[in-house]
């Protein structure tokens, strides 16, 4: 009697919890629609096809200038910081002893939790002001990958442990060396999980905007060099536009806001499916 009522209250705690997460699952999902249908509609209706073809200033013109940027912008973000984040990775896996390895966790945990207004400073103090960049996207690209760097390393530290350890073996038991057998097995069978990494490391960049109104400026055309040249970007376009009192600022606001979620959501789609790949694969 006494067990067959424990189990009756263990199930129905089971089924309270059950349903608690759904309700609250079907509550973000109910959020992230209405975020989307906002965005997407409200650009909907003030899009005109010139926003996509001219330049701007981020109040009146188009956008092509800021959507240029930010991908100049993340596209030499992320590859400075895979430079770093990919050995990082590798030495934390491979090389670095337990107490080492910890170290360069925590730091790696610590660097992700940094404000981005806390990066801006440091990109406009070391970067623009120190290195004599000057507001450009060398600066604002280099600021970026900081905290790009943090993301991608972990990404890669767990694509690499997930290659099967019997591969590893195997290929040290043929006699490969250790870098061998990081290069040709783990960074290897642990690509499509590096680039899935590297995917939501850009959209994380190309929503940033704290740090490249210190860094990167605004250009109402298109950066002529690395350094003392400055650079537009769409997260810009938002939170210029959106503060303006007339209907065309407005406008290109939400089309800038479409266009940046409509970057990260193709960009996790392409993540989601490579990852897919990886588990079919596996």
């Amino acid at each position: 009697m006494v067990r067959a009522r424990s189990m009756g209250m263990r199930r129905l705690r089971d089924a309270l919890m059950g349903a608690a997460g759904l309700a609250i699952s079907a509550l973000l999902l109910a959020a992230l629609l209405l975020v989307l249908a906002y965005v997407f509609y409200g650009a909907a209706l003030r899009f005109e096809p010139e926003m996509l073809l001219t330049m701007g200033n981020a109040t009146s013109g188009g956008l092509l200038n800021a959507i240029v940027g930010t991908w100049l912008l993340s596209g030499l973000a992320l590859a400075i910081s895979a430079l770093l984040a990919i050995f990082v990775a590798i030495d934390i896996a491979q090389y670095a002893g337990a107490r080492v390895g910890s170290l360069l966790r925590a730091t790696v945990d610590t660097m992700a939790a940094i404000p981005a207004m806390v990066y801006g400073l440091f990109g406009f103090l070391v970067f623009v002001i120190y290195l004599g960049m000057g507001y450009s996207l060398l600066a604002g690209s280099l600021t970026l990958s900081l905290m790009m760097i943090p993301y991608l390393a972990r990404s890669t530290e767990t694509a690499m442990g997930n290659v099967p350890k019997e591969l590893v073996a195997a290929a040290y038991a043929l006699g490969a060396s250790r870098w061998q057998v990081i290069s040709r097995v783990l960074l290897r069978f642990g690509r499509p999980l590096i680039i899935s990494g590297a995917l939501l490391t850009v959209s994380i960049g190309a929503g940033e905007t704290a740090q490249l109104l210190y860094t990167a400026g605004w250009n109402p055309g298109l950066p002529t060099w690395f350094t003392h040249s400055q650079v537009g970007y769409l997260t810009y376009v938002v939170w210029a536009g959106i503060n303006q009192p007339t209907p065309y600022p407005q406008g290109l606001a939400f089309v800038a806001s479409a266009l940046l979620v409509g970057m990260i959501l193709v960009l996790l789609l392409i993540s989601k499916w490579l990852e897919g790949r990886e588990v079919r694969r596996a």
